[in-house]
């Protein structure tokens, strides 16, 4: 078995293995360690756990997710009801400051716009909205409001990921400019890389990650 083999019947194992996924409805093409996700599912939490499945595969590189999202036959709904619904859900959340997000819905894609003070409430923002019936996609446009110098982000950032147990923090670079912070080095994986890039949108002040860490 060749190692893009492997990597193939590890990925559909883990798809198997994860209740949130319609493994049978995915298709997976490995080539040098790069992933292809391919197939039908009926809702776009569906879509996005198979892709966060495929990231903790070792040997995973890059993953080009190409599924889409069909509703059930008879269960289309308008975006004036996707809209009503995701005002109601940012409306109960007591995380999230609604007032400054704005969703446009366009054929069931949501994109989402405004400001918050961290990261955490543009990641919540896009997590619950994910999960409204009807919504097929989400373009997460918040942006971060400023809130430190740089090299006060920077300092926090280094910390945080010296104190990460599962990541190597010394093969990773950290630039950091009007708060917009550049990624550079190398990882195992690509789930680490996914991991260092949440860890760095925790310090407060980061408005933007860049991140180009490399696999392998």
């Amino acid at each position: 078995m060749t190692p893009d083999e492997q990597i193939k019947a590890h990925i559909l194992d883990e798809l198997r293995w994860d209740p949130k996924v319609e493994a049978a409805e995915i298709g997976v093409i490995v080539k040098d360690g790069a992933v292809t996700l391919t197939g039908t599912v009926n809702s776009f939490p569906a879509k996005r756990a198979a892709e966060q499945a495929s990231k903790r595969v070792k040997g995973v590189r890059a993953i080009a997710e190409k599924i889409q999202v069909k509703l059930i036959r008879g269960k289309s709904i308008s975006d004036a009801e996707i809209a009503k619904r995701i005002a109601h859900v940012l409306d109960w959340s007591l995380s999230i400051p609604d007032d400054n997000i704005i969703a446009e819905v366009s054929e069931g894609h949501v994109t989402l716009t405004g400001d918050v003070d961290w990261q955490h409430q543009r990641t919540k923002a896009a997590s619950l909205i994910e999960e409204v019936r009807g919504v097929v996609d989400v373009t997460n446009d918040i942006k971060i409001r400023p809130r430190a110098t740089d090299a006060d982000v920077k300092h926090a950032i280094v910390s945080a990921l010296h104190r990460h147990a599962t990541i190597e923090a010394t093969k990773v670079e950290v630039a950091i400019v009007d708060g917009k912070v550049t990624l550079s080095g190398d990882v195992d994986g690509a789930f680490e890389k996914d991991l260092i890039e949440d860890a760095v949108w925790s310090a407060p002040g980061v408005m933007e990650v860049f991140n180009h860490l490399r696999v392998g």
